[in-house]
């Protein structure tokens, strides 16, 4: 909430979703009003670049390498992290700019896939401290309710 308190009330983090999905909204409507001149194969491998590079392998080894306790090494959350970055995308994006040589519609794939994550499902990044699928943290959980139910200052 800000530089100090490093965490979003239940109200804040709705307000957050929804900014997202406002621009996930405009996003979309851009691609289906050039739906004729998006390039739909790079669009596809665009927008499922992020889950190939950053979620699926996380993914696997949460669900079938790790175990009971489904330990995840860090580097599965950087991947997610780094592959769910909108620099990382602005970064991709640069360098399809400067290959191509060319802004095509099939470019907004990648933002609409990060926007689509915050909007509807809420994920943004992971926290090596928190299971790698989103599951409530009892301290946290804990914490906010105090946190909401107290008085607060007049």
């Amino acid at each position: 909430m800000d530089k100090h308190n490093l965490f979003f009330t239940r109200a804040i983090y709705n307000v957050v979703r929804l900014e997202h999905t406002l621009f996930l909204v405009a996003l979309s409507l851009l691609v289906i009003a050039h739906w004729s001149e998006v390039n739909w194969i790079r669009f596809g491998l665009a927008f499922a670049s992020s889950d190939l590079i950053g979620t699926f392998p996380g993914l696997y080894w949460y669900y079938k390498r790790s175990g009971a306790r489904r330990e995840v090494p860090a580097g599965f959350y950087h991947a997610y992290n780094i592959a769910h970055s909108f620099l990382a995308v602005a970064a991709v994006t640069a360098v399809w700019y400067l290959v191509t040589r060319q802004l095509e519609w099939a470019m907004l794939a990648m933002p609409i896939h990060l926007l689509g994550d915050r909007a509807i499902f809420g994920n943004i990044y992971k926290s090596t401290n928190l299971e790698f699928e989103p599951a409530p943290n009892a301290a946290f959980t804990q914490f906010i309710q105090r946190f909401e139910t107290q008085e607060k200052h007049a």
